[in-house]
């Protein structure tokens, strides 16, 4: 990629992330997609450089981290600022984001690689119980399969609509517990001992 290319890719990923940022901001305290997306961006391109670190020299990779979530602008936000249960149909709708940022990115050639590996993957499991396509193991490319660690662990170590956040060593556990089953074990035991940032649950 040129350095004009570059240049034109971070600009369109701005303009994404904006767009998105926007459509969550009548979360209220939830509404917190920049700040979500600021932290798993950092931990998971830390966390690449130690598993993978030929992907992280390649610039799609942060991009794919940012925008893992742009599908989210084609959810109603009577369902994301629901605070109760989700219908059957709530969560069908939640669980078409993948498919819908896979869409929104595919016209961009710049974001066609990792990037969309990781927005169309994230929701993938090692075991296959996963969404959208129910990719199992290695099906699921080593990006999405990087990301799915650290934004577990950022979700549980935040406050959610359905629930409070999670204290440090519960969600280690939880990690350790699901490796082999949502996470790529060696992905989940390399997470185990980085260097985490210090839990914050206020916004």
């Amino acid at each position: 990629m040129t350095g004009a290319e570059l240049g034109g890719a971070a600009a369109t990923v701005e303009a994404l992330a904006r767009a998105l940022e926007l459509h969550d901001y009548r979360r209220g305290r939830f509404g917190e997609t920049a700040a979500h997306t600021a932290r798993v961006t950092q931990l998971a391109l830390a966390l690449a450089e130690q598993v993978a670190p030929e992907l992280a020299l390649d610039p799609q990779l942060g991009f794919g981290f940012r925008l893992h979530d742009i599908g989210m602008i084609g959810v109603s936000n009577e369902t994301l600022v629901k605070p109760g249960p989700l219908t059957p149909a709530e969560v069908d709708e939640i669980r078409e984001h993948p498919w819908l940022g896979e869409r929104i990115v595919a016209p961009v050639p710049a974001l066609g690689g990792l990037a969309r590996q990781v927005i169309a993957c994230h929701h993938e499991r090692w075991d296959g119980s996963g969404y959208p396509r129910g990719l199992r193991g290695a099906e699921i490319p080593v990006a999405a399969r990087i990301f799915a660690v650290v934004d577990a662990f950022d979700a549980m170590t935040h406050d959610q609509p359905y629930r409070n956040a999670l204290a440090m060593d519960e969600t280690l556990e939880e990690i350790r517990t699901k490796a082999g089953l949502d996470f790529d074990p060696d992905i989940a035991a390399a997470f185990l001992v980085l260097e985490l940032p210090e839990q914050r649950t206020e916004f």
